[in-house]
């Protein structure tokens, strides 16, 4: 769970935490927004939440991890997808068909796989 979704879980602006925190509106507006909080930060913000500083390391270490790890995986979906849809277009008129029946059958999977991503 994120500083955010404590915050809000408790119902409170970022006013609100930051005056029971002690902290500045911006501290918590950087800290909402991705930045790592300091040790001192996270004090203030684990006595307001009634939970230890561990927690809230590890929670901010989880969410960056996540932060991370999605662009690439978006990343690589759409080059594999913008790759497939440039080989599905097969070769122009006159051109013979480079592709052996291996590569062929793996553009058909491709196919299959690129419907599931079509939104």
């Amino acid at each position: 769970m994120t500083i955010q979704e404590r915050r809000l879980e408790k119902g409170w602006s970022q006013e609100e935490l930051a005056r029971h925190a002690g902290l500045s509106t911006r501290t918590i507006q950087r800290i909402e927004s991705g930045q790592k909080a300091g040790l001192e930060s996270l004090k203030c913000l684990a006595a307001v939440f009634e939970t230890s500083i561990s927690t809230l390391m590890q929670e901010q270490t989880m969410t960056d991890q996540e932060t991370t790890d999605q662009p690439m995986i978006h990343k690589i979906e759409r080059e594999a997808i913008e790759y497939a849809q440039s080989v599905l277009t097969g070769p122009r008129k006159g051109q013979s068909d480079p592709l052996s029946k291996t590569e062929r059958e793996a553009i058909a999977f491709a196919k299959k796989l690129l419907g599931m991503f079509k939104t």
